[in-house]
C-alpha cells in the first residue's frame, strides 16, 4: 500500500507540469531563444543601418573634400568652380606660394604639449588664450588656436566657463 501511495503523490506534480498550470523549464528556455533570435535580428538590422550611415558618411566627405578642392584651386563662374585639373596646384605652387609666402608648421616647433601641459599645471585652469599669453611672454610667439589644438591632443580636460569660453585643465 505505501507503494501506490507515492505514486499517487507524485503524479499530480507530473500533471501540473504536463498541463501547463506552472512555467516549466522547457517553456522558459523557448521563451529565451525566441529573445535571443529577436536580439540577433535587431543586431543585424543596426548592422545594415551602421552600413549605410557608413556609405553615407564617406559620400559626405568625398563631396567635401571635392568642394573643399573646387574652393581652393579653381575660378568660380557662375556659382561653380572650375578646377584646372592638377589639384590646385599650377606651375607647382600653391595659393599660399602665389602670395609669395610657403606653407610650413603654422606653430613653433618649441611649442610642444608637454609646454602646454607645464603652463597648464602652473596656472591649474586657464583658456587657450592665456596659455598662449604664458607661452608668448616667455618667448616663443603662439596663437590661442594652435595652443588648443595642442592641449586637445595632449589630454587636457576640457570645460566650459562661466563666460562661455572653453577652459583647459589637466
Amino acid at each position: 500500500m505505501p507503494r501506490t501511495r507515492a505514486v499517487t503523490s507524485a503524479s499530480p506534480r507530473r500533471s501540473s507540469r504536463a498541463t501547463g498550470e506552472g512555467p516549466s523549464l522547457l517553456q522558459a528556455a523557448q521563451r529565451m531563444v525566441g529573445q535571443i533570435e529577436s536580439l540577433v535580428d535587431e543586431m543585424a538590422a543596426l548592422r545594415a543601418d551602421n552600413d549605410a550611415l557608413r556609405r553615407e558618411l564617406q559620400d559626405a566627405v568625398k563631396m567635401m573634400e571635392r568642394a573643399s578642392s573646387a574652393l581652393g584651386s579653381g575660378t568660380v563662374r557662375r556659382g561653380r568652380a572650375v578646377a584646372d585639373g592638377d589639384g590646385g596646384r599650377r606651375a607647382g605652387r600653391t595659393t599660399a606660394g602665389r602670395r609669395g609666402k610657403t606653407k610650413g608648421r603654422a606653430t613653433p616647433p618649441e611649442v610642444t604639449a608637454d609646454v602646454v601641459r607645464a603652463v597648464l599645471a602652473k596656472k591649474g585652469e586657464a583658456t587657450a588664450a592665456e596659455v598662449a599669453a604664458e607661452i608668448t611672454k616667455a618667448g616663443v610667439p603662439v596663437s590661442g588656436r594652435a595652443v588648443r589644438f595642442i592641449a586637445e591632443r595632449a589630454g587636457a580636460q576640457t570645460s566650459v566657463g562661466p563666460d562661455g569660453q572653453r577652459r583647459y585643465r589637466l
